[in-house]
C-alpha cells in the first residue's frame, strides 16, 4: 500500500513533543477517557497518537484506514456509524490540510524535515517513499 500516513503521524508526534502544535493553532487537551496521549484540537482537525481527524474524515492509525464520521468518540475509537473510505479517497481529502500543515511547520522551523526523516522508526521508514512523493520539497 502506498501509505504516507505513518510518516505523517510520526512527524506530528515529534511536533507535539517539541511543543510546535500550539504555535500551529492546536490546543492540547486531556483525552476524555484518559486513553493514551493528549488530544490536540485545531480549527478543523484533531490529532491523537492513534488517529487524525480532518473535516469529517478520520485516519485510524491502528487499522491504517480512513473513515467518514463524526467526532466524538475520539481516537482510538471509531464512530459506530462511520463509513469506511477507499484509501485514495481518504488521502485526497487530507491533502490540502497536510500540505498546509507542512508549509506551516517549515515556516515555523525555518527548515524542512530532512534531519527528522533520517531517524524514522522502522514502521514509518518503510512508508517514506510514499511520503516523499507527496512532499518532495521537504
Amino acid at each position: 500500500m502506498n501509505n504516507p500516513m505513518p510518516v505523517v503521524m510520526y512527524l506530528m508526534g515529534l511536533d507535539a513533543a517539541h511543543e510546535l502544535l500550539s504555535p500551529l493553532g492546536f490546543r492540547k487537551l486531556p483525552h476524555p477517557q484518559g486513553v493514551g496521549s493528549s488530544l490536540y484540537l485545531g480549527e478543523e482537525a484533531l490529532l491523537h497518537s492513534t488517529g487524525l481527524w480532518y473535516r469529517g474524515v478520520l485516519y485510524h492509525r491502528p487499522k491504517e484506514r480512513f473513515f467518514r464520521g463524526p467526532i466524538p468518540p475520539y481516537p482510538p475509537e471509531v464512530h459506530p456509524q462511520a463509513e469506511p473510505l477507499d484509501f485514495q479517497e481518504g488521502l485526497e481529502h487530507f491533502l490540502p490540510f497536510l500540505r498546509g500543515y507542512e508549509e506551516a511547520v517549515r515556516a515555523l522551523r525555518g527548515e524542512g524535515r530532512g534531519r527528522f526523516l533520517r531517524r524514522l522508526p522502522p514502521g514509518a521508514r518503510r512508508h517514506l517513499g510514499a511520503w516523499r512523493a507527496l512532499f518532495p520539497e521537504a
